[in-house]
């Protein structure tokens, strides 16, 4: 029962952000808003076990990736930079932009989650510069692009305006950071001086 509480909570999550009820909620499992309360003790509860869920996948798919060895390093890079959350189904940014705004706590979480996914991503950078399939770029400056890219993708109204999904951008946006801006096999005074981000 707590399993199909807490993926009917996200289903309504999706549709009404935090500001769902409980009475809806219980109405939709045909289940008393009582035996919610004996799962959780109050909507906060049922929120964050909804969102600790969606942050346990996420660190299993991390994990998955790190693990996979068939992947080569350029690959892995992109499947770490775009993991989304899976758990119970698609997660909409309508509740990633809620729980920045209305539930401070939880998303320290999330902030955590993306720190460890960094830490992974600048190990794989170290190895894939040391084997010649990466260029050595300036990891701070990196990673403020990265953070910077996931915070302004997050933008709810940014993805429905341009009628595109968070994971749809965000591969788009991995792909133009791994590839560059310079087409393939052009010889052009751009692509002859040192990258941007190349340490002196």
């Amino acid at each position: 029962m707590r399993d199909r509480i807490l993926a009917a909570a996200l289903r309504q999550m999706n549709v009404h952000g935090v500001k769902f009820t409980t009475a809806d909620l219980a109405r939709e499992l045909g289940i008393s808003k009582r035996t919610i309360y004996d799962c959780f003790g109050s909507k906060e509860d049922l929120m964050e076990a909804a969102l600790d869920t969606i942050l346990t996948d996420l660190r299993q798919q991390i994990a998955g990736v790190v693990d996979d060895e068939s992947l080569d390093i350029p690959a892995r890079v992109k499947a770490l930079m775009v993991l989304y959350p899976k758990a119970f189904g698609s997660v909409s940014m309508q509740v990633i932009e809620d729980v920045r705004r209305y539930l401070p706590q939880v998303w320290v979480k999330f902030e955590e989650c993306f720190e460890e996914r960094w830490r992974l991503l600048e190990g794989i950078f170290d190895e894939g510069a040391r084997q010649g399939v990466l260029a050595e770029v300036d990891l701070v400056i990196l990673k403020r692009m990265y953070m910077g890219m996931i915070d302004q993708l997050l933008d709810f109204h940014f993805l429905a305006r341009n009628n595109i999904t968070f994971n749809n951008a965000m591969t788009k946006a991995a792909e133009i950071l791994l590839g560059g801006l310079t087409a393939p096999g052009c010889q052009g005074s751009v692509a002859k001086r040192p990258h941007a981000l190349e340490k002196p």
